[in-house]
Formats: C-alpha cells, structure tokens, sequence
C-alpha cells in the first residue's frame, strides 16, 4: 500500500515538473519553437495543458508501474493531480507577483489583503468588482441574429434593476429624467397604458404569434440618448426585461425593468402574485399620442 501511494506522488511531481519544464524553462525554447513552425498537431499538444499533462503522466506511469492496473491509477492520478497542482501554483505566482505592483482595477486604491481577486485582476470592494462587470458586459453587439430572433444576451444582474409599478411611479415624479417605454405591441399600447409612455415595441403582433422588432433597438436610440434614465414595462414584466439586456448590450446605461408590468403576474389559479401598474391605481391612457406613440417615434 505504501508502496503504490510513494508512487502515486511521485509521478504526480513527475508530470508537473516536465510539464513545466517543457512550458516555461529557456532550456526548450528552441524545441517550443521548432515545434511551432514543424507540426501543428505538436503544437496543440504543447499548448493544451490536458494533453501535455497526460502523456507527461503516461510516461511517468510507464516508468513507475509493473503492472497494468497499476499503470492505469498512476496515469489517471499524475495527469489530474498534476494538471490541478499546476493550475494553483500558476495562481499563486500570478497574484503573489501582482500583489506588488497591482492595486484596484477600477480605483487605484493600494493593495491590501482584504481585497478581491477576480478575472486576475485586484478589486478593493465588491462595489468596484460588480461595477467591472456591468461594463465589461455592455458592449456592442447585435440585437437580432440572421434569423430575425433575439440574441440572448449575457448581461450581469446588477446592471438591470427590478421595480415596482408604484416605485416607477415615484421615479417618474422625481424629476431626475426618469422615461416609461411600453414595449408591448402597438395594439396592447392602445388598449391601455401607463400616462406618458412612449410605445416601443420589442415584439411586433403578426397573424396568430410575435415577431421581433428590428427596428427596437434602432428607434431607441433616435429617440433616447445612452445616458437616459430608462423605466421598461411590458405586460408581466418578461418582454421588459428581454428589451432591458438588449438595451445593455447595445451601450443603454441606466435600465430598470417593471416588475408585473401593466397587467401583473398571476399564477395559474389566477391569484394575484405581482399587481401591474393597472392593479395599483395608477394613472392610465388609451389609444395613442402625438410625440409618444410608436409611429411618431420610428420617423423621427
């Protein structure tokens, strides 16, 4: 037993130690080299660590094994293990070296050791950290795929907040530039809408279903500038909250989504679970306006 557990750890540091040799050392520089410009299948094999550690381990396991299980435990156990223990000391080179020279990646504040470590990157607060992200995934790309359907978009939650029809109320009375985009179908809008909406649809409705709205995103920006404070409301709250992480993706900084819409969300024995902005008393319209009806707004 103390046999095989003596050679289990030794082809462990076997595979790391060629492993490493063969990535890093000046020594193979030339052999990395010549492989590049060689063989492409040797290359791959060099530059994928799960390769190279399993024919690392494989050689070790041939050296070490007299038998076949044998040859098999220590080829499975030096190629993770190896792979595993290279992965944590790469980290560990990588934040000991930063932890020097790196201080927060969004504000400069000097290193400490309470910070976090995210993305190989130094953030003093979680404030800074949630802040990277809602950046990083804000950017250009495009709302509707060759096949007219909506891209998923992958958008940080922090970046999109849910609010109640009276919580949007009160911003909209706030005077800090708060503005309602209904973006139901035009005749949903008609029916009836929250007072002052404007009317962009994400979904047009087309014989028995909805199509998307190529135009959304587009008559958005004719309209309204990436810094305006944006209130997004659609029936039950999931078409918003599709336009908001468009809106995110296409530069739109400051979203909040409607949660229960104008109409609410119910469950399936009809209980009220979130109470739209009808529900809740609020100010309503019908038809449509001059200046905020969707037609007005897609000639401008």
């Amino acid at each position: 037993m103390e046999s095989i557990i003596y050679k289990l750890i030794l082809n462990i540091i076997f595979s790391l130690a060629l492993c490493r040799f063969l990535k890093y050392s000046s020594l193979t520089e030339g052999l990395r080299n010549a492989i590049e410009q060689q063989s492409k299948i040797l290359t791959k094999l060099i530059q994928c660590p799960h390769c190279l550690f399993f024919w690392t381990a494989a050689i070790g396991a041939g050296l070490f094994s007299e038998r076949l299980i044998e040859f098999g435990i220590l080829l499975l156990t030096g190629w993770r293990g190896g792979f595993h223990l290279d992965k944590i000391i790469s980290r560990f080179i990588i934040r000991s070296s930063s932890k020097k020279k790196q201080a927060c990646h969004i504000c400069d504040r000097s290193y400490e050791r309470s910070f976090l470590y995210r993305e190989s990157q130094y953030f003093c607060s979680y404030k800074c950290w949630f802040g990277y992200l809602k950046n990083l995934h804000q950017t250009a790309g495009p709302a509707i795929t060759e096949t007219n359907t909506l891209t998923t978009q992958e958008v940080y939650p922090v970046s999109i907040e849910n609010v109640s029809p009276i919580e949007a109320k009160d911003l909209l009375d706030s005077g800090n530039g708060w503005v309602y985009i209904d973006v139901r179908s035009i005749p949903e809008y008609e029916i009836g809408h929250p007072s002052g909406a404007y009317n962009i649809p994400i979904l047009h409705r087309q014989g028995g279903g909805m199509i998307p709205n190529l135009e959304f995103v587009q008559v958005v920006k004719k309209n309204f500038s990436h810094e305006t404070k944006l209130l997004l409301g659609c029936q039950m709250g999931a078409r918003s909250m599709q336009a908001a992480e468009t809106l995110a993706t296409a530069g739109f900084k400051s979203l909040n989504n409607v949660a229960g819409g104008f109409g609410g969300v119910r469950d399936t024995s009809g209980n009220l679970i979130q109470a739209g902005w009808a529900e809740s008393g609020l100010p309503i319209e019908k038809g449509k306006t001059e200046g905020t009806d969707y037609t007005s707004l897609s000639e401008k």
